[in-house]
């Protein structure tokens, strides 16, 4: 068995391989990175892991899509008759569950849908992203937002600035997630909200399809893969109260169950006839998902502790 030797996230030395994942960036078709799971936790990691001096490299320009056409389509009111745009209204609507109002940081904001999506009356909306050329783009079409180009570690970003900081589908794909978490905790203000959506490594979905499961289309661009409980260990020790753990979004999770199967027709059978077949079936499944607390995507919602009431 191929072992790599501790966990970053419980310092276990129960490491598995979980599968191998396919190169689907350079559009090879045989397994070529590795993806080891913490048997004690349910972190994982792909492996070799890409160097940060690399990662862009796997960004290409068509990555965030066509954004002066998403741009065009929002303006004309297109967009929110689209499917994409409810995605951004959900994300709105389950943070709103939480804080109607305050400074809001988007972290990997590419476009910046999700931003446009939020009522500019009552949120004081800043993205951060690496993709300076789709920034500067956006920017020019829509200067009530704040569009900081780079990371969380950029001194535009200042400690306790914020009331809330989102990560959708985003987590994964950072360096030094608990770094990350560290420097997000500095920049909340006490009693601050934190979002992180991505996809769940002990979910039925990456235990049923494996090497097929959709979201390791995206590896390595998907550095670390998380379970529930070590994501919340993580945040745990980075000082956040995890409050919930969500099945949200049921539409991104359906997305990512129906592709999963799509993956696994087209590579065992060289065909998409048993997907259509089986796709029917599809419908049931996250019924299972919901019973067995095992569904594919996961959010957790968590807050930075608040200052203590000392009294007068």
């Amino acid at each position: 068995m191929l072992t790599e030797a501790e966990c970053n996230v419980c310092a276990g030395r129960d490491i598995a391989l979980f599968c191998m994942a396919f190169d689907r960036f350079r559009g090879r078709r045989e397994p070529v990175w590795r993806i080891f799971r913490c048997r004690a936790c349910g972190f994982g990691w792909t492996s070799p892991p890409l160097p940060e001096t690399e990662i862009a490299q796997h960004y290409p320009a068509a990555y965030l899509g066509d954004t002066a056409r998403t741009l065009d389509d929002f303006f004309s009111g297109k967009l929110a008759r689209s499917r994409a745009w409810k995605g951004e209204t959900e994300k709105t609507r389950l943070v709103e569950r939480c804080i109607r109002s305050g400074r809001i940081l988007d972290v990997g904001c590419g476009d910046g849908k999700f931003l446009w999506a939020l009522d500019s009356e009552r949120w004081d909306r800043t993205g951060v992203d690496l993709s300076s050329a789709t920034l500067a783009l956006v920017r020019s079409r829509m200067p009530g937002l704040q569009l900081v180009t780079g990371d969380l570690r950029c001194d535009e970003l200042r400690a306790e600035q914020f009331d809330v900081i989102t990560f959708w589908h985003v987590f994964e794909h950072l360096p030094n997630p608990a770094e990350n978490l560290r420097r997000a905790q500095n920049l909340l203000k006490p009693g601050g909200w934190i979002f992180i959506s991505l996809p769940r490594l002990d979910s039925l979905q990456a235990l049923l399809f494996k090497q097929y499961w959709y979201p390791f289309d995206d590896v390595p661009r998907h550095l670390y893969h998380f379970s529930r409980k070590s994501l919340e260990l993580l945040m745990g020790k980075a000082g956040f109260q995890v409050k919930q753990a969500v099945f949200f979004s049921r539409r991104v999770n359906f997305h990512s169950l129906k592709h999963s199967l799509l993956n696994w027709s087209r590579e065992c059978t060289r065909s998409s006839v048993p997907y259509y077949l089986l796709k029917p079936m599809l419908l049931c499944f996250p019924l299972i998902e919901v019973f067995t607390d095992s569904y594919g995507i996961l959010t957790a919602i968590a807050q930075k502790a608040p200052v203590p009431d000392r009294g007068n």
